[in-house]
């Protein structure tokens, strides 16, 4: 099961990286839209995983 977060964690960070290049063009930084994004969904993954452990 641990492979399926691993995944699902990787999905989320190129989704959220997608979504700050958006944000970040809008802004005129495309690639620092991605990296924060990216950076702050990734994070927020590994806290989830840390703070539910399996059984």
């Amino acid at each position: 099961m641990n492979k399926f977060r691993t995944v699902v964690s990787l999905i989320i960070m190129v989704i959220s990286a997608f979504a700050g290049f958006i944000v970040g063009a809008f802004l005129d930084n495309a690639v620092g839209g991605a990296i924060l994004f990216a950076l702050i969904s990734g994070i927020a993954c590994n806290i989830y995983t840390v703070d539910n452990p399996r059984k």
